[in-house]
């Protein structure tokens, strides 16, 4: 191991961003099979999938821009698995459904993180796991506060 790559292990940002793209990489993978993408599988996940959701929900539900789900959205009703409606009594609310391929794939991708999830809490001890969450929890405390101080 390098110099570099020491210094680089030992720093906390790095390593969450190494691992997120690993995690990244390795969900992309298995919904590009399906046409799809990792975010995708997200939004999908989101929407209700009895009433829908309105739109204006799903993006902070998923800490995301509302631009970029805009574009999800945009290729995901173009694949046709969502439809937007507006709603009956307030025609400024906008709902997004998810059509049966919708629903097939929502599955799938619920199948695929749930599986990964299974795998890990069978070989992360649930102690490590609190441990991690309680770190995760405190970095994104320490973010808020630094976002303040800007």
């Amino acid at each position: 191991m390098n110099n570099y790559e020491k210094i680089a292990n030992g720093v906390v940002v790095n390593r969450i961003r190494s691992s997120w793209i690993e995690l990244f990489k390795f969900y992309n993978d298995q919904a590009s099979k399906e046409g799809g993408t990792l975010s995708m599988a997200f939004v999908l996940l989101t929407i209700n999938e009895k009433y829908g959701s309105p739109v204006t929900k799903i993006a902070p539900r998923m800490n995301m821009e509302p631009n970029s789900l805009s574009r999800i959205l945009k290729s995901l009703e173009e694949k046709g698995y969502v439809l937007k409606r507006k709603n009956s009594e307030d025609k400024r609310k906008v709902y997004v459904s998810l059509t049966d391929s919708g629903l097939k794939l929502r599955d799938m991708a619920s199948e695929k993180l749930f599986a990964l999830e299974k795998v890990i809490k069978a070989k992360v001890s649930n102690s490590d796991l609190r441990s991690f969450f309680t770190v995760l929890d405190t970095i994104s405390d320490i973010l808020d506060s630094e976002k303040r101080n800007l």
